[in-house]
């Protein structure tokens, strides 16, 4: 009896999530046509949106909705008015940076999940595909992440020595460094003392990093640590969420970058070891390669890793094809990024185009 019931329950939550859905109001005529910027367009033949996003800016995103099937503005509350939130953005764009309106990136209660599909067959995803997937809401994504390597059986971490790159908070001066070591840590999050190697380029803009390293310990213990590269300090700041006194930040082993989430600066890493022969070879860096991309700490989601990036000597991004489901509101759409480059792939980078629809 108790096995026929869950059947039951499933099969009657399947023909409901079914019979909610209508192919025809995706269509222009029962969805509605984009207004504003007009971003979308109807693809009779393959039933489903197609959509043009300029992420270009570096510091703003933009942002949009499934609802009006264009871009939006942010800030505003999230209201639902038949079934549709439709005055809240549900997905926003900047490089390529991907966050969705929900977990940590929300600022009006928004409540968007994501589940990855893989690289599937899009024609073929209907609303059954709902059912077992794995939701995910927005989350902080830290870029700075190989920086450690885990020990399975004494479950400890230690220090790779990985060498990375950085603009400092002003987004005017590169940095390169490396994590030397930790000493006196245990469970997270204190972190004990870490030990760091580290070249400011005092020059603005300089892309120059041969100079001579210095070398400091930041005694974190389970507070969260500020450091300055510019003045080779550990600070105290006011707010970290709104100061440009600090450029990273230690904290249950974790390394924060102030952007994004984090802070009001402009930080950004690129990794310098996939350049190198020897991944610890801090003097053999000598300078940031033009044209490589800079990574800020993201709010990170299922559609945090939708690219594949090439690294040199092109530096390019690509999609990595991969379906998705965005759930908002009781309402899911599937979505692929098509390309980075345009809807035909010959533009600037950071101008998206992917296709979706109303599940």
């Amino acid at each position: 009896m108790k096995h026929f019931l869950t059947y039951l329950t499933v099969f009657g939550l399947l023909f409901a999530l079914v019979g909610c859905s209508d192919d025809d109001e995706d269509g222009p005529t029962g969805g509605g046509t984009p207004t504003g910027t007009a971003t979308s367009t109807w693809n009779a033949t393959g039933g489903y949106w197609s959509s043009n996003i300029d992420g270009t800016d570096s510091d703003n995103f933009t942002y949009f909705s499934f609802d009006t099937k264009d871009t939006t503005t942010t800030g505003v509350p999230k209201l639902v008015v038949n079934n549709s939130a439709a005055t809240a953005w549900d997905i926003a764009f900047r490089r390529e940076e991907i966050k969705t309106n929900g977990g940590s990136s929300t600022n009006n209660s928004g409540d968007v999940e994501v589940a990855d599909l893989g690289v599937v067959d899009y024609s073929g995803v209907t609303i059954a595909d709902t059912l077992g997937a794995t939701w995910v809401s927005d989350y902080i994504d830290y870029f700075i992440d190989e920086w450690y390597n885990y020990n399975p059986q004494t479950h400890q971490l230690t220090a790779n020595q990985f060498v990375y790159s950085m603009v400092d908070a002003s987004g005017d001066h590169y940095i390169k460094f490396q994590v030397d070591s930790m000493v006196g840590g245990g469970m997270p999050p204190d972190m004990g003392t870490v030990y760091i190697k580290y070249f400011y380029q005092s020059t603005a803009n300089s892309l120059v990093l041969d100079g001579s390293a210095v070398e400091t310990s930041i005694a974190v213990g389970a507070n969260p640590a500020y450091f300055d590269f510019s003045s080779g300090t550990t600070v105290t700041p006011a707010d970290p969420t709104n100061s440009l006194d600090w450029d990273i930040m230690f904290y249950s082993y974790e390394i924060g970058q102030n952007s994004g989430p984090n802070g009001s600066g402009d930080c950004a890493a690129f990794p310098a070891f996939t350049e190198l022969a020897d991944s610890t070879d801090f003097a053999g860096f000598t300078a940031q390669p033009t044209g490589a991309p800079l990574f800020p700490d993201i709010a990170g989601s299922a559609l945090t890793e939708w690219y594949t990036y090439t690294g040199p000597p092109l530096h390019q991004l690509f999609s990595n094809s991969n379906v998705y489901l965005l759930r908002t509101g009781g309402i899911v759409y599937k979505m692929r990024i098509e390309s980075y480059y345009g809807e035909n792939g010959d533009k600037a980078s950071a101008n998206y185009h992917y296709i979706w629809q109303q599940l």
